[in-house]
C-alpha cells in the first residue's frame, strides 16, 4: 500500500518539474522577445534536450531555436525549421512556421527568401485580414525580385481593400506599364493619381503612357504638374515628353523651352533631338 506522504511527495516532485519547465521556458522567450537571439537559442536547445518527445513544450522549444538560428543568420537556420514543420505536420503548426519565417525575411528586407516561404503558406487557415496582409506581402516580395507577373496575381486579390487598396493598385499598374498594357495601367494608376505617396511616380508613368498612346493633350495635362516635382533625369524626361507633344500638336512655340530642357541621353543629344 503506496503511504499518502509518497503520493504527496512524487505530486510535488512533478510539479516542481513542470515549474521549473516552464521558467526555463519563459525565460529563453523573453530573451527571443528582446531580441538576444544567442542567448535565447541556448536555453531552449538546452531546455529541448531534458524533455521527452511526449511533451509538447519540446516542439515549441525547436520551433523557436529555428527561429533564433534564422534571424542570427545561421548558415542551417532554413534546414532547421523545414526539419521542424516535417516534425510537426499539422497546418497550423506549419503555417505558423512559415509565415513567421517569411515575416521575418520580409521585415529585413529580404524579399526572394520572404517569397520563398510565403509560397508555402496554406491561406485556407487565415483569417480575413492575415489572408490580405499575405497577398500583399507575398505580392510586394515577387515584385521586389522582378517577378510581376506572379506579383500581379496576389495584387489583384486586394484591388478592393480598404487597408491595401492603394499599394495594391499602384503596384498592380506599375506592372502593367510595365508589361506596356496602357489601358490597365491607366485605370489603376489613375485611381491613386492624388495619394500622395505615389502622386509623383504616377504622374510620369502616366505622362509617358498617354504620350506612348499619342493622347499628346493628355501628356500634357499630367506633364506639366510632374515637372514641377521632378528632379535630375526624371525632370529632363518629362521635358523631353511635354515638347514632344507640343510638337506633334504642331505648337512650336509652347515646344521649343520643354525640348531645350531636355539634357538627351548620357548628357547628350542625338540626331532627332536637333531636328526637334
Amino acid at each position: 500500500m503506496v503511504s499518502l506522504g509518497l503520493c504527496l511527495s512524487v505530486s510535488g516532485q512533478k510539479s516542481a518539474v513542470y515549474t521549473n519547465e516552464f521558467r526555463d521556458f519563459n525565460q529563453a522567450l523573453e530573451l527571443f522577445q528582446n531580441k538576444a537571439y544567442a542567448a535565447a537559442q541556448y536555453k531552449f536547445e538546452a531546455l529541448q534536450s531534458e524533455l521527452d518527445d511526449s511533451n509538447e513544450l519540446k516542439g515549441t522549444c525547436e520551433f523557436y531555436a529555428a527561429n533564433c538560428a534564422i534571424r542570427l543568420g545561421q548558415r542551417n537556420a532554413d534546414n532547421r525549421m523545414l526539419e521542424f514543420v516535417e516534425k510537426h505536420p499539422t497546418n497550423t503548426k506549419q503555417n505558423n512556421a512559415y509565415l513567421d519565417v517569411a515575416e521575418y525575411y520580409f521585415s529585413q528586407g529580404k524579399f526572394p527568401f520572404a517569397a520563398k516561404w510565403y509560397e508555402k503558406v496554406k491561406t485556407t487557415n487565415l483569417s480575413f485580414l492575415e489572408e490580405e496582409d499575405y497577398y500583399f506581402k507575398y505580392g510586394y516580395s515577387l515584385f521586389a525580385a522582378k517577378n510581376y507577373s506572379q506579383a500581379k496575381r496576389y495584387f489583384q486579390q486586394i484591388l478592393d481593400s480598404p487597408l491595401y487598396g492603394a499599394q495594391a493598385k499602384y503596384y498592380y499598374g506599375y506592372i502593367a506599364y510595365n508589361q506596356d498594357d496602357y489601358d490597365t495601367a491607366n485605370k489603376y494608376l489613375e485611381d491613386v493619381s492624388d495619394n500622395k505617396n505615389y502622386e509623383t511616380k504616377v504622374s510620369y508613368y502616366l505622362t509617358d503612357m498617354n504620350f506612348k498612346l499619342g493622347n499628346f493633350e493628355k501628356a500634357i495635362e499630367y506633364g506639366i504638374p510632374a515637372l514641377e516635382k521632378a528632379q535630375g533625369t526624371e525632370y529632363s524626361e518629362i521635358s523631353k515628353i511635354i515638347g514632344e507633344s507640343y510638337f506633334n500638336l504642331e505648337n512650336y512655340k509652347e515646344a521649343i523651352p520643354y525640348l531645350q530642357n531636355y539634357k538627351g541621353k548620357r548628357g547628350k543629344w542625338n540626331n532627332t533631338d536637333y531636328y526637334l
